[in-house]
């Protein structure tokens, strides 16, 4: 159950990070317009938004495991519509496909961590959450090395060009990851643990504080997440550092975040979870104020203290497993956290932008973010104290359908 649960977080990003390698590939060799390439890469927070939404009913329906092994499928099959397709249909389809697979397993991974380590749930969420991150990381630095090295071999054949080659390899990692899944999504009974807990509807959920507790904190964490990966580059580059060196920048932020998810089990071990809410809370304060007044000399402090930051991210995952009794508890809240937390999330590089073209620099729109910083500290506050969502959830209407 490790294996697959490995396997799966390791595939739940290259599917997103591959697709922004090769994006400079893709409109020499397409036309891709700037607006179209814009939309592309806004497809993965829109998806997981929408798309995440229907992980709760499926699963409430044909169970979790199987679930898991449809989503796998679609990654596998759209990931290799775009890169075997002809046109750009088959890339934004292809793409939304396999997007979609991703967005149901971002908010079944929590449910299966409560489901089958439900004494553990801190730790093997440090897991995936770690696999999910490095395999991010990997597929954003690798894409075009294995793209080069497989130019002119008989797998480069299959391929009409360069970048279909390149984010076609993902598709071979998705299969890998299926196999430990398809045992457990063909067995015909589901334990007796998931037996014995049904997927808590959404609309019960979107009814109590404690869900809209985890929407709050969990959205603005990941909007500020996606806004310093999206946006620190050109804040970079704008205070005179060169391309390559603000491209680093992102990298470490990035390894930075790894590292922070593997150890959020020794913090919450020796520290209590409103400790780690505040501290992290602080470090992206602390980044944003340092981009304030000195962005070209204290480049690295703050990319360090934005990184710790980022730490929010698995706290708020390990968050949405301690938050529920049971494993359907834990799902129902994991698909409504996600689903409106990235659709959240969706609208703050636009409205990054946006800020700085208004007042023509980046002071209004780091404030914007330092502001944002209270409003995620006070969600995060909520969110660390110690209840549960079947607490708050009154008896089910009479005939209401478990997934809601």
């Amino acid at each position: 159950m490790i294996a697959a649960v490995i396997a799966l977080a390791l595939n739940l990003r290259p599917a997103v990070n591959s697709i922004g390698a090769v994006i400079p590939q893709m409109r020499i060799q397409t036309g891709l317009s700037g607006a179209a390439a814009g939309v592309l890469l806004a497809l993965p927070t829109l998806c997981f938004a929408v798309l995440g939404l229907s992980a709760a009913g499926v699963a409430g329906r044909v169970g979790t495991h199987r679930t898991v092994v449809y989503a796998v499928a679609a990654m596998i099959a759209g990931q290799l519509a775009r890169s075997l397709g002809s046109g750009l249909p088959w890339l934004f389809a292809g793409s939304v496909l396999a997007l979609a697979g991703v967005a149901m397993g971002n908010v079944l991974l929590p449910g299966l961590v409560r489901l089958h380590f439900p004494n553990r749930i801190a730790a093997m969420t440090a897991v995936y959450t770690t696999m999910l991150s490095a395999g991010g990381a990997v597929a954003a630095g690798v894409t075009l090395p294995v793209e080069q090295a497989l130019q002119g071999s008989r797998v480069a054949g299959l391929f009409d060009s360069d970048w279909q080659l390149g984010i076609g390899i993902w598709a071979g990692a998705a299969v890998l990851a299926l196999i430990p899944w398809l045992p457990l999504g063909a067995g015909r009974h589901p334990p007796k643990a998931h037996a014995a807990s049904a997927v808590i509807g959404l609309r019960r959920l979107a009814r109590t504080r404690l869900a809209w507790v985890m929407v709050g904190y969990f959205g603005t964490q990941a909007l500020q997440a996606y806004v310093m990966f999206g946006w620190l580059p050109e804040i970079l580059t704008g205070a005179g550092i060169s391309i390559t060196a603000a491209a680093f920048h992102v990298s470490v932020l990035a390894v930075i975040g790894v590292v922070i998810a593997a150890a959020v089990p020794a913090l919450l071990a020796r520290l209590r979870v409103v400790v780690l809410v505040v501290f992290m809370a602080g470090c992206y304060l602390a980044g944003y104020l340092v981009l304030i007044v000195d962005p070209g000399g204290l480049s690295w402090v703050a990319c360090g203290l934005v990184g710790i930051g980022t730490g929010a991210f698995p706290v708020a995952l390990t968050l949405v497993g301690l938050r529920a009794r049971t494993a359907g508890g834990t799902i129902g809240l994991s698909a409504l956290t996600q689903s409106l937390g990235y659709l959240l999330a969706s609208v703050g590089p636009f409205l990054f932008g946006l800020l700085h073209d208004l007042l023509g620099g980046w002071t209004g729109s780091l404030l914007m973010l330092v502001a944002l910083v209270f409003v995620h500290l006070a969600f995060g506050l909520a969110a660390a104290r110690t209840r549960y969502i079947e607490d708050e959830l009154g008896p089910p209407a009479a005939g209401a359908g478990q997934a809601g």
